[in-house]
């Protein structure tokens, strides 16, 4: 067996769970202030049975000063406990507020037996409706925050600053298992700085972000085998198959808490690659880390542009999260408060096959930085978890900016005319009423096509991003391949746009992810019944012009108005 090779290639001498009992003493072994390792008295309080489905634990008793009055300090997970000079297993969780230091342990069995490479874990399904949601603030940023099943353990997570420009509660990140803290970096010139490959008992970090800004869980090394190496004793989220770099890091100090000590850690150089986030752990390669998702941002604010570069771990369960994070972080970098503002985004995304996608979308509102982030997110979601096979997203580039609060709402509009004919031209004014400021009434014009046949027709006039959405709508047809997602994503436009549309009682059909609107009646009911029952849809409604206006900031409004065609006079 590959993995007997592996344990006899390093020389691990591993105690089976069967060879557990209470009384036996041991030692723990980890990374403390200064990122000296020291050595902890435990003693084996007994087996914990299913502690999850299929699941098992040891209890140990951590017997050291360090510990009175507290229990196990987050970033201890991954710690090798010995007994009786074998390896045990590694610290996998502890409780808050515990008076005494107790200490799950996982066994170093299970371990052993995480599959190599193991399937992928189901990200979170975004649909092309979040994407309006969330620059509606209907979509809340907590949307993004993957489900898991209340974990037990708490690992240290480094955010820049320790600050959340998305808003989310402490909680949202607990519910994933991280406890947010301060983040920091070793120069790669520090003398301080690890060095090699880590042994058991040394600090680690999982890299979810690098470059301009540094994301990293922290944990603890269980043991090296050759270049493998066993980390955390707990899965990071449960992710399955992941591609994330794997970096020596340094405990700082560790702050005392009776809620939840945990160790402040700096991030060194990456050694490897992560490549199984399991419920028994987590495994490294030693090697080349790496490359991520390349994420590039520009900001412009207050006449000044700001650039930044990231890079995002291939872990599809966290990339929505961790993109609104950066997109949030990004707007709100060394600027006021988050309130009140105009926020504009282009996302370019390119993909493994030369494809590309161009968004521009705009929000204003009290909470605007926050609805783009998760616009972004929700964006990165569906991309990298679409209801079809597509080809992987390869980067992202995202043009940013914000400014004081500027908005309308379409408080009516006001046709010249409700009789017209074909060809003419019609005068419209639209009544805006825009954010704190006085009403305002804007002259347009929409031009009938000279072919429009006699009879009703419906006026609409709204903002570009409401528009788009009852367009998709109004078509029924659901993409049934990448390439018509892709299409149907272009069509979503800016809140920014004004449009005109002259909208007919007669629509067409929709079939194969496609709409087919305007056709004659005959001919859309001959289709139908040849493509048979359940194959295509009838449209109610088609859309005979449509004339697009931009405005410099976004527009909130949809008016609907009757008029009538006349048919033409013949001379």
């Amino acid at each position: 067996m590959l993995l007997a090779f592996r344990l006899l290639a390093s020389a691990l001498t591993v105690m089976p769970l069967s060879e557990v009992r209470p009384g036996q003493q041991g030692v723990c072994i980890t990374e403390w202030s200064g990122g000296t390792k020291i050595s902890i008295p435990v003693e084996v309080v007994g087996a914990l049975d299913a502690t999850s489905p299929g699941e098992r634990a040891v209890l140990v008793r951590l017997v050291d000063q360090r510990f009175a009055d507290a229990g196990v300090v987050a970033g201890m997970s991954g710690s090798p406990v010995y007994v009786d000079g074998k390896l045990l297993g590694a610290v996998a969780f502890g409780w808050s507020f515990a008076r005494e230091a107790l200490a799950g342990v996982t066994p170093f069995e299970a371990m052993a037996a995480i599959p190599l490479p193991g399937a992928r874990s189901a990200a979170t399904r975004f649909q092309r409706e979040d994407l309006s949601a969330a620059l509606k603030g209907e979509l809340p940023a907590s949307a993004l925050v993957p489900p898991l099943a209340n974990p037990r353990w708490v690992t240290p997570l480094s955010l820049p600053g320790g600050a959340d420009p998305l808003g989310l509660p402490a909680t949202s990140w607990q519910a994933l298992g991280l406890f947010p803290a301060p983040a920091s970096a070793l120069p790669e010139s520090s003398e301080q700085a690890p060095t090699g490959l880590p042994e058991g008992g040394d600090m680690v970090a999982a890299v979810l972000v690098w470059g301009d800004a540094v994301l990293a869980a922290g944990g603890t090394v269980t043991a090296r085998d050759g270049e493998l190496l066993y980390a955390f004793g707990h899965p990071l989220v449960g992710a399955g198959s992941v591609r994330m770099p794997a970096a020596r890091a340094k405990v700082l100090a560790i702050q005392r808490s009776f809620a939840m000590p945990f160790k402040l850690f700096a991030v060194g150089e990456p050694f490897g690659t992560f490549v199984a986030d399991q419920p028994a752990g987590m495994v490294a390669v030693a090697g080349p880390p790496p490359q991520g998702l390349p994420l590039q941002v520009r900001v412009d604010a207050e006449g000044e542009t700001k650039r930044f570069t990231f890079y995002l771990a291939d872990l599809p369960l966290l990339q929505p999260l961790l993109a609104a994070y950066l997109t949030a972080t990004s707007l709100s970098y060394n600027r006021g408060p988050n309130a009140d503002l105009t926020v504009s985004v282009a996302v370019r995304s390119s993909f493994g096959d030369g494809s590309t996608l161009t968004l521009r979308q705009v929000t204003a509102a009290r909470d605007a930085v926050a609805r783009v982030a998760t616009f972004v997110g929700a964006l990165v979601g569906l991309l990298t978890n679409p209801p079809f096979p597509g080809p992987p997203l390869s980067s992202l580039e995202l043009d940013l900016t914000r400014g004081p609060h500027q908005s309308a709402n379409i408080v009516e509009v006001v046709p010249a005319k409700r009789r017209v004919k074909p060809g003419e031209t019609l005068p419209i004014t639209v009544r805006l009423q825009p954010f704190r400021g006085a009403e305002e009434q804007r002259p347009v014009t929409l031009t009938v096509p000279k072919d429009l046949p006699a009879g009703k027709v419906d006026l609409i006039v709204a903002d570009g991003a409401a528009f788009a959405e009852y367009a998709l709508r109004s078509e029924k047809a659901s993409p049934s391949n990448f390439p018509q997602l892709l299409a149907q994503l272009a069509r979503l436009e800016p809140s920014s746009t004004l449009v005109l549309a002259l909208e007919l009682r007669e629509g067409g059909i929709a079939f194969a992810g496609l709409a087919h609107p305007a056709l004659p009646p005959s001919l859309a009911a001959t289709m139908s019944q040849a493509l048979g029952p359940g194959s295509a849809q009838r449209l109610s409604t088609s859309f005979a012009q449509i004339t697009r206006q931009p405005f410099p900031y976004p527009l909130a409004g949809a008016v609907r108005i009757a008029l009538e065609v006349q048919p033409l006079e013949v001379p």
